[in-house]
């Protein structure tokens, strides 16, 4: 096992390099000048030119990525254009937010998505497998944005069960900050949902047509425990892999609902510092997201070599 994680990791080297890359390159495109920005409306060109030479900007770009490049092996993200801090504090002080609000999607998700996944197999083409399969359907096809702003105003305007925005740690207070995170999470969750319910189904119809399931049967074993012992965990294997890539989504997808809630997450500060032109926190937040997208899945794998061996006795493994 320690081996296979290591050779994972060492994959994931190139793809990192690849990364960073990209979002230098992205970023380095985008018209408007960090100098410009840095010292406002009223920066005549000569002032900006005499900045973006004291930063390297006016350098080859190849060169400015090396010494970016570096400066990111360091630990170094490098600092706002906007508000001077380190972008490692910026990010440092948004991740835990987003980070929260995923894992806390992720559950709500889970166990909808499981037993809904599940009676929609065993109950297939009758009037449940219709429900589950139709609300399926809905979380995949609603905007996540408009559902966010219909529960804003059903359950924090009209009925006052929930603050409208904010967001409070749970370290302060636990009980609130399930109250402010509950409708953000809820929509993700229910977003989150509707895949998952769809790849557990197939997985579980699947299952249920293999021989050591029949076999089960024909000894004279209970459906419950056919259906625990036998069919669901297997199924459960690539619901894993399914799980995995939607929370690495999540990570880079939450924008949108903590823009609508004002959640102070790695996503609101990406649209703001957007819109600000503050080139430094975007290329930092996209690293950071694409990279705890890759070590997310590598985390799958791993998850996945546990609970089917063969995988990693496949790869050569140990």
């Amino acid at each position: 096992m320690a081996s296979y994680i290591i050779r994972r990791l060492m994959q994931a080297i190139p793809t990192l390099f690849l990364i960073s890359g990209i979002v230098f390159l992205v970023v380095d495109f985008i018209p408007g000048s960090t100098a410009a920005v840095m010292l406002g409306q009223g920066a005549t060109p000569e002032k900006v030119a005499i900045l973006s030479k004291q930063l390297g900007l006016d350098r080859p770009m190849p060169v400015r990525y090396g010494i970016w490049l570096g400066d990111v092996l360091r630990g170094d993200l490098g600092e706002s254009s906007i508000s001077r801090q380190p972008v490692w504090t910026l990010v440092g002080r948004a991740l835990p937010v987003t980070l929260y609000l995923t894992l806390f999607a992720l559950f709500i998700a889970i166990i909808i998505a499981i037993p809904a996944g599940t009676i929609s197999a065993i109950k297939r083409n009758s009037w449940a497998d219709l429900l589950c399969t139709t609300f399926a359907l809905l979380g995949l096809s609603i905007p996540g944005f408009w559902l966010a702003i219909q529960f804003v105003y059903l359950f924090g305007a009209k009925l006052q069960w929930v603050p409208l925005q904010g967001y409070i740690s749970p370290r302060e207070d636990f009980v609130e900050s399930v109250k402010t995170m509950i409708l953000p999470a809820l929509t993700l969750g229910i977003f989150l949902a509707g895949p998952l319910t769809r790849y557990l189904r197939s997985s579980v119809l699947q299952t249920l047509s293999y021989e050591f399931v029949l076999v089960a049967r024909a000894k004279g074993l209970s459906e419950r425990r056919v259906l625990f012992s036998h069919t669901l965990r297997t199924s459960l294997i690539p619901f894993v892999t399914a799980v995995g890539i939607q929370f690495g989504y999540l990570l880079g997808g939450a924008a949108v609902i903590e823009t609508v809630f004002t959640l102070p997450g790695v996503g609101y500060m990406a649209v703001n510092a957007i819109n600000d032109r503050d080139f430094p926190v975007v290329q930092g937040v996209v690293l950071v997201v694409a990279t705890g997208f890759l070590l997310i899945n590598i985390l799958v794998d791993v998850i996945y070599s546990i609970l089917d061996p063969r995988i990693r006795v496949g790869r050569g493994g140990s």
